[in-house]
């Protein structure tokens, strides 16, 4: 697991929330930040060396975090240098790791609109889970909810999150399924035929669930689906404040061009609205 620092408050919470993480035996957690590619020799100096005192402060306040939840984790320091996206992308694939933890800074709404936040464009550039601290850790999740569709990319997202998830956690996936014209349909239906024409179309989008399901069931994970007429964005925002969520996890597809660029209106606009922790899992691409 790679955490990315600019030593702010919102880095701090990402920090936080990794000593909440159930890591594995043996498990490595790197602290990088990014230094500018050029800066004035004696100026260099003197950030790099307080770059590593300030990195190994943390660093040791994450041990501590870490030997409180009785996880053995070695947590190491790394200072990059280059643009900040670049630099976490590029030492995340020469540490081999698995996820990257950022924080949420604050939102810049003209700017992110055409350029992204950092955490997004991290998300766009690279293939590994992102896992988004918009708060302060108390504790390990308890009530993760992913927002699942039958495409594979929100498949990967829910067989992802249980990685995440403690003793006592309960996984909740929400679907969001659509009834076509369904205005222009009902003013002409009875309400027997009404409640069948809804029926007819949830029983589907449950079909298309099924194999995720089975997955889950075969892992002994523990959850529940909830599934909802609508559309996705107010769904699933809904359901996470309504429920306390501390975790929103979803897939992505990978993207070029404007596409690439915009990342998905719904899932900008889950990333940027969600008040918990939000977690982006990037479908399966050739660099994995």
């Amino acid at each position: 697991m790679i955490v990315p620092t600019d030593f702010s408050e919102a880095s701090a919470h990402a920090v936080g929330r990794a000593a909440h993480l159930p890591l594995a035996e043996g498990a490595k957690v790197l602290l990088t930040h990014a230094l500018p590619s050029r800066m004035p020799t004696e100026l260099g100096a003197r950030a790099l060396d307080a770059t590593a005192r300030e990195l190994e402060r943390i660093a040791e306040r994450l041990r501590k975090g870490l030997r409180a939840e009785g996880t053995s984790a070695t947590v190491e320091t790394h200072i990059a240098r280059g643009k900040p996206v670049e630099a976490i992308l590029r030492r995340a694939k020469a540490f081999g790791a698995e996820l990257i933890v950022l924080g949420r800074h604050g939102a810049k709404p003209l700017r992110d609109m055409f350029l992204g936040s950092t955490a997004e464009n991290v998300i766009r550039g690279g293939v590994l889970p992102v896992l988004i601290a918009n708060r302060r850790a108390t504790g390990p999740y308890l009530r993760p909810v992913v927002a699942v569709d039958a495409d594979e990319p929100s498949k990967r997202a829910a067989r992802f999150v249980p990685t995440l998830m403690t003793t006592g956690a309960e996984l909740t996936l929400v679907h969001a399924y659509d009834v076509p014209l369904e205005y222009a349909v009902f003013p002409g239906l009875k309400s027997k035929e009404r409640t069948h024409y809804q029926n007819t179309f949830k029983a589907s989008a449950e079909r298309k669930l099924r194999a995720l399901q089975r997955e889950l069931d075969a892992l002994g994970v523990p959850y529940h689906l909830v599934m909802e007429n609508g559309g996705s964005r107010s769904i699933v925002l809904e359901f996470v404040d309504d429920q306390g969520a501390d975790l929103l996890a979803l897939g992505t597809r990978a993207r070029s061009g404007v596409a690439f660029a915009l990342l998905g209106s719904v899932a900008t606009d889950l990333i940027r609205e969600a008040k918990c922790d939000v977690l982006v899992v990037r479908e399966a691409g050739h660099d994995e």
